[in-house]
């Protein structure tokens, strides 16, 4: 299913941050990265440039894993449906003019399994956009010089670490968790200046709760930058394919001070802590009342729709629409959402967090301020 993901920064960030050592540094999943983008921050106030910096693109909903969790698991090939090249491309040279920084490949299949895929990142390389992907990583090996020479970041949903539970998990063979294993770490090996970054996602549920920490410790073995920790979420195809998610925030924060221990200077545990809160109680504890997703980034279906909350399938528009109708139904929908109806676990909460504190500064506690002297 589609659900924006994180926020691209621009390549050049790090030398920004060399030259001013003042700036706080930032982890791959955190969106205090929108500090970059001084623009977007200032507009929002004011419902003003809100053209998203980011798209997160749905290439096909043809996958070669069947996870059991996912809402899309029971799509094949012979069903499947590919995003139109000349409609997207089209609408990418378009959007650059208007500000839009980066895109990620993830979406309601497996982003590697589209037959355009290698003359699309060319084509996107050209219009000096970042490139992200989220991947099951099976088929890393046969795109691996375009991983490695024009993308941001590559994330691989892993959620095991035997084959047995992958293969369980995932619906693939037992043998393509080695395959996986093997393509990540050829990634991390072949890569220069730690460049792309490269993340491993795991979805945690009961039944690959003891799996967790096999899995960082190869993915620390393997040169992996960082295990992100997250739930199963009750959606998709949950209750149909899989029981409901049962582990809690206490059960899974003991785990993660155990994986701390694992952690150096290159390898990081990210624990998604707000959606295993959120999954526990059902619902999102918020201190806000608008968000501002599709302000910053929007989601592109195979099919053309585009979409200014994932969760929600709300659409915005299609690649059709004009800019500045796109705009104003991206403002509409912020203004309109429901909050209370928004599924737990949305990973837009640290963001819409931030933007509200900013927003209102004089209601931030206290305790929040950070001395910077």
């Amino acid at each position: 299913m589609l659900d924006n993901r994180k926020f691209i920064v621009k390549k050049n960030t790090e030398s920004i941050k060399k030259k001013n050592t003042n700036l706080p540094s930032t982890n791959f999943l955190s969106f205090d990265k929108l500090i970059y983008h001084p623009e977007k921050l200032a507009g929002f106030k004011i419902d003003k440039n809100v053209f998203p910096l980011t798209a997160t693109i749905s290439l096909g909903n043809y996958c070669n894993h069947g996870c059991l969790w996912c809402s899309t698991a029971y799509w094949r090939q012979d069903d499947s449906n590919s995003i139109d090249f000349m409609k997207l491309t089209k609408w990418l040279k378009k959007a650059v003019k208007r500000g839009l920084k980066g895109v990620g490949y993830v979406g309601n299949g497996e982003p590697l399994a589209y037959k355009g895929f290698s003359k699309l990142v060319s084509y996107v390389r050209n219009l000096n956009l970042d490139q992200g992907i989220f991947t099951n990583g099976f088929l890393i090996d046969r795109f691996e010089n375009e991983l490695l020479d024009n993308f941001t970041y590559v994330r691989i949903s892993l959620d095991a670490g035997s084959k047995e539970i992958h293969s369980e998990l995932h619906d693939a063979p037992s043998y393509h968790f080695k395959k996986i294993i093997k393509n990540i770490e050829s990634l991390t090996k072949k890569r220069n200046n730690n460049a792309p970054t490269i993340g491993v996602q795991y979805a945690t549920h009961q039944k690959n709760i003891d799996d967790l920490k096999n899995c960082a410790e190869i993915c620390k073995d393997i040169g992996v930058d960082y295990l992100s920790v997250k739930p199963v979420f009750d959606r998709g195809s949950v209750h149909e394919k899989i029981e409901k998610n049962k582990i809690t925030k206490l059960e899974i924060s003991q785990k993660i001070l155990d994986l701390k221990k694992l952690e150096t200077e290159s390898f990081k545990i990210l624990f998604r802590e707000h959606q295993f809160e959120s999954e526990s109680v059902g619902y999102n504890v918020l201190s806000y009342d608008r968000c501002y997703a599709g302000y910053f980034g929007v989601n592109i279906y195979e099919n053309g729709d585009i979409t200014g909350c994932g969760p929600h399938h709300i659409n915005v528009g299609d690649l059709d629409t004009k800019f500045s109708d796109l705009e104003k139904n991206i403002v509409k929908l912020s203004k309109s959402l429901d909050l209370k109806s928004c599924p737990a676990g949305c990973r837009y909460h640290p963001m819409n967090m931030l933007l509200h504190k900013l927003k209102n500064p004089n209601n931030s506690r206290k305790t929040e301020h950070i001395n910077l002297i």
